[in-house]
């Protein structure tokens, strides 16, 4: 019997989500803006994510699953927690939607207040 692959999970497009990421994030409350690269770049050569767009970082795993994290520029006069929170929900939210069961983490990071 022949194994029936989902072809979603042959072709996760880094770059793909790491615009999906950036635009939910930036729709979300008290975010002023996404790491610039330069911004990011010491943490990328520390850690070595992955793949890095803007200030997103994508990491396909083995099982044809992947993690994101993503580094933020928030507003100084918000509740820092709860916008990170919910920035990290409206991820995970949209990556579902369109990854279903593939995305393993959402990590949101802080990297200035403005």
């Amino acid at each position: 019997m022949k194994e029936v692959k989902n072809s979603k999970s042959l072709n996760i497009n880094t770059k793909e989500i790491a615009s999906l990421v950036s635009r939910t994030a930036r729709n979300s409350y008290g975010v002023v803006a996404i790491a610039s690269k330069d911004e990011v770049d010491l943490i990328s050569k520390i850690t070595k994510k992955g793949k890095m767009e803007e200030g997103v970082f994508v990491t396909k795993r083995s099982d044809n699953t992947f993690a994101v994290s993503i580094y933020l520029v928030l507003a100084q006069e918000i509740k820092i927690t709860e916008a990170l929170r919910e920035c990290q929900k409206s991820i995970k939210f949209v990556l579902e939607k369109k990854y279903p069961k593939m995305c393993r983490e959402v990590n949101v990071y802080v990297i200035e207040l403005r």
